[in-house]
């Protein structure tokens, strides 16, 4: 009888584990979303547009829902990836709501004493050829797959314990991303000068136009295209080690596409890698200490 029971009791206490690592995403999330009311409200008052803090209080509402385990169960599991669009496009009135001086001088600085000249302009006339840039393009725009495709596939796959810890480190990459946003903008070569003179090509268009319709200002640093591409690879080489080697290789080609382009600063990519880094430390500590509660079945057995 013994091993059937702690056959049991090991069940249960994976189920709570990925229960606590799925609380842990919504509640980083919660208070994030809680943080930027002070911002969001700026932004309302200065526009008097209160379409913002209308969708802002939205998310938090779904947010509390989740947590308090009123959603199905597929839809508080993806909660936290599923607002992630809505929480970047935000930023460009939290940004504006914060009212931070924007630090591209002293980000500058930075890169100036790490790189030699100015890589997010020269880079793409160093290298220039239309292959080469439509590669890059093309790792570039693989981010938006990449961060949802693991993901799906582990879930897909029934194996929600890998599912949950993928989002929260997902969660935590992005919530230190969008703070640091806040707190300290950087607009970046794209804004300040345009896009790097690189050749153009399909690839490189359809980039173009999605950065110009859809990205915030004052999102450059760090990149969280390289943060979050650095924490879906490690954790896709944990739990799908083929799927992780190619979202490796793609984070690769993003890096060298963001400088290339002149989306980023190269001292923007260091950046993203880097918090990448401490997101998955951060996610890594968090999940042990979920799944390290006592298990009954030593006590059954």
């Amino acid at each position: 009888m013994s091993r059937p029971l702690q056959v049991v009791s090991e069940t249960s206490a994976e189920l709570r584990g990925q229960e606590r690592v799925l609380r842990c995403s919504l509640g980083l999330l919660a208070g994030y979303l809680v943080a930027m009311l002070v911002p969001m409200l700026a932004w309302t008052q200065q526009s008097g547009v209160p379409t913002g803090l209308a969708l802002h209080a939205s998310a938090i509402a779904m947010v509390a829902l989740a947590y308090a385990n009123r959603l199905p169960t597929p839809v508080r599991y993806w909660t936290p990836l599923a607002l992630g669009p809505f929480l970047y496009i935000e930023l460009r009135w939290l940004v504006s709501g914060a009212g931070r001086l924007h630090s591209d001088e002293r980000v500058l600085v930075w890169e100036h004493a790490f790189f030699p000249g100015n890589p997010s302009e020269t880079l793409a006339i160093q290298w220039h050829a239309a292959v080469l840039s439509e590669m890059l393009h093309a790792a570039y725009l693989s981010y938006y797959v990449l961060i949802f495709l693991p993901p799906t596939l582990l879930w897909l796959g029934r194996r929600r314990k890998d599912f949950s810890q993928t989002l929260l480190a997902l969660a935590i990459v992005y919530a230190l991303c969008f703070t640091i946003y806040v707190l300290f903008p950087v607009d970046g070569p794209r804004f300040l000068h345009g896009p790097a003179n690189a050749p153009t090509g399909p690839l490189r268009s359809i980039v173009v136009s999605l950065l110009e319709s859809g990205s915030s200002r004052g999102t450059a640093f760090p990149s969280s295209h390289v943060a979050a591409s650095v924490v879906a690879s490690v954790c896709a080489l944990r739990f799908q080690r083929p799927v992780g080697i190619a979202v490796a290789v793609l984070t690769v080609g993003i890096c060298f596409g963001a400088v290339y382009g002149g989306y980023h600063y190269a001292i923007d990519i260091v950046a993203g890698l880097l918090t990448g880094a401490v997101a998955l430390v951060l996610a890594f500590i968090l999940e042990r200490r979920a799944f390290a509660s006592p298990r009954p079945s030593a006590r059954l057995t």
